[in-house]
């Protein structure tokens, strides 16, 4: 089986740093993965963040993507829960056909109640907004006539114009790390977009999971898995770890500020208290794609999703890395 690749222009800088550094940055990283054999760009979605800059995944796709026009654009994650769904479908079906019809739509639940607070949603209902949002996304995408009525939305007798390309619809990758989200993933998704964050151990259970509940109900087992894991190519694992922990420290330090927390999630801040093994990828090129290659053959991996930036590591260096994946590693898996 082959692998597809992705790469993510992540968001590394404040408003300190000029936004013409960001977008040509990102502009440069995008073009030089496709053409290594990239096939996939992903962009996430914060809102309200002093620390890291995130612009909103749709218009930001739409404007990487004129610089590598072969590549899907992917949404990983947008933030159902608190958002407008008839919005939400909207502007994914109109990335969907500028793109012509290379679009992913990765969404999940949020949990920064900063965020919650801002849309004036409660976070205790983002369970059963997310679930109805997503349930009126489909309906709306369906280009059939849409009557729906619950207790956060309405849109009476309606057949909507704004489609995507893709028919019926594109897929539909959900987020998540703990049981109960892998489990609704299952069941409303295409496909389990897998975040960095559980162990290697804890990954390969929650893909069982996973394929119980597609089991349970009626869904096929053989669609896409994409999965994000930390990658770090060095010329010793030695070398490769001492990076990754002081790479990862200040990043995961955002996430729990933000508030991320439960399961399989981010881990302790300090360096030192990173387990780098247990859930990066770590070593030479050729133990890398080793490691990919198991995770394909064991866990059924379609797509690896790689991050080349982190806060504080020079451009350079980031792009040193992509082009090393892209020369040394993906050319063994994607043949």
């Amino acid at each position: 089986m082959s692998l597809s690749f992705g790469v993510l222009p992540t968001p590394i800088y404040g408003a300190d740093t000029p936004y013409q550094q960001q977008l040509a940055e990102h502009r440069e990283l995008v073009s030089t993965a496709e053409q290594l054999g990239f096939s996939a760009m992903v962009c996430g979605q914060h809102y309200l963040g002093s620390e890291l800059r995130y612009f909103q995944p749709v218009p930001y796709l739409t404007h990487l993507h004129a610089s590598a026009p072969s590549m899907t654009a992917v949404t990983g994650i947008m933030l159902l829960s608190m958002a407008n769904p008839v919005d939400v479908a909207e502007q994914l079906a109109t990335l969907d056909v500028v793109t012509d019809g290379k679009s992913v739509f990765g969404v999940g639940l949020g949990y920064s109640e900063r965020e919650f607070r801002a849309f004036g949603v409660d976070s205790k209902t983002k369970v059963a907004r997310f679930e109805k949002g997503l349930e009126l996304i489909k309906a709306l995408w369906s280009g059939e006539q849409v009557d729906y009525d619950d207790r956060f939305w309405t849109v009476e007798g309606v057949r909507p114009a704004v489609l995507p390309a893709q028919r019926p619809r594109p897929p539909i990758w959900v987020g998540g790390q703990s049981e109960a989200a892998i489990r609704r993933a299952a069941r409303v998704g295409d496909a389990w977009y897998a975040p960095p964050f559980p162990s290697h151990d804890a990954l390969a259970v929650l893909r069982k999971v996973f394929l119980e509940e597609r089991a349970a109900t009626g869904q096929p087992l053989d669609g896409a898995f994409p999965l994000r894991r930390e990658l770090l190519i060095a010329p010793t694992r030695a070398q490769a770890r001492e990076q990754a922990r002081a790479r990862s420290a200040l990043r995961y330090r955002t996430y729990q500020n933000w508030g991320l927390s439960g399961e399989n999630t981010a881990p302790a801040s300090a360096p030192d208290d990173i387990d780098v093994d247990s859930q990066f990828i770590l070593g030479s090129a050729d133990e890398c794609a080793d490691r990919l290659a198991a995770l394909r053959d064991e866990l059924g991996m379609t797509h690896f999703m790689f991050k080349p930036h982190w806060p504080g590591l020079p451009h350079r260096e980031a792009m040193a890395q992509l082009e090393l994946f892209g020369t040394a590693v993906l050319p063994q898996l994607a043949s």
